[in-house]
């Protein structure tokens, strides 16, 4: 007994030979299509473009380095000037002999217009450096050394009546935040000679310049 797999002619008009006449024609198609280079094509729509690649920023050059040994920081003592307000005293004219006060003035007082004798004026002492310690030289910032940095600072600072620094304050920046913030932060360590009232120590402000200065080598 003999079976026939494929349809007979007569069944030509049925689903499964359509089926089969279609999935034949589609296989002729792409073959067709590699053929004729369509390939190329239809990769070009559905394959998106290759990334292109920009080119590398350039890198920013190196400042040129300065020696930090040339740097200089100068700390300057502000050397206080006392004027003393002039006084008129009123005289009228007489013709009688002027009275010798046997009293002796004491030293640093004023005569009032009644001609009584004021209190005496305290002799005060502006604090100082001292000497023998001297002042500790604020942070020059490397980088600023090499940015090429410099300015005076001005520090109002208040001495306590043991010689420490109880407070400081800006009163001129050098126009770098760096530096002020290092002259401020240094000044909080610093020792001074007190100031004193008659003798007495005490409290005072003192204004001290810092500069931060980069020397030049020609």
């Amino acid at each position: 007994m003999t079976v026939n797999s494929f349809p007979s002619m007569h069944n030509w008009n049925s689903p499964r030979a359509w089926a089969l006449a279609i999935i034949v024609l589609l296989h002729l198609g792409f073959f067709w299509a590699l053929t004729n280079g369509m390939t190329q094509k239809i990769t070009k729509i559905f394959v998106p473009q290759a990334p292109v690649l920009l080119p590398q920023p350039q890198q920013p050059q190196p400042p040129k380095p300065v020696d930090i040994k040339d740097a200089r920081i100068d700390v300057k003592e502000l050397t206080p000037t006392y004027t003393l307000p002039p006084i008129d005293v009123f005289t009228e004219p007489s013709d009688r002999a002027p009275i010798v006060d046997p009293i002796p003035t004491p030293p640093n007082s004023f005569v009032d217009e009644g001609g009584g004798v004021a209190p005496p004026v305290p002799m005060v002492v502006e604090p100082r450096i001292d000497a023998r310690r001297g002042l500790s030289e604020p942070y020059y910032p490397p980088d600023v050394i090499r940015g090429g940095g410099e300015g005076t600072v001005v520090l109002s600072i208040y001495i306590l009546a043991d010689g420490r620094v109880g407070d400081v304050r800006l009163i001129s920046s050098s126009g770098i935040a760096k530096l002020d913030q290092s002259a401020m932060r240094e000044a909080k360590k610093w020792r001074f000679v007190p100031g004193t009232s008659d003798g007495k120590p005490m409290a005072m402000w003192k204004q001290l310049p810092v500069t931060f200065r980069l020397n030049t080598r020609m």
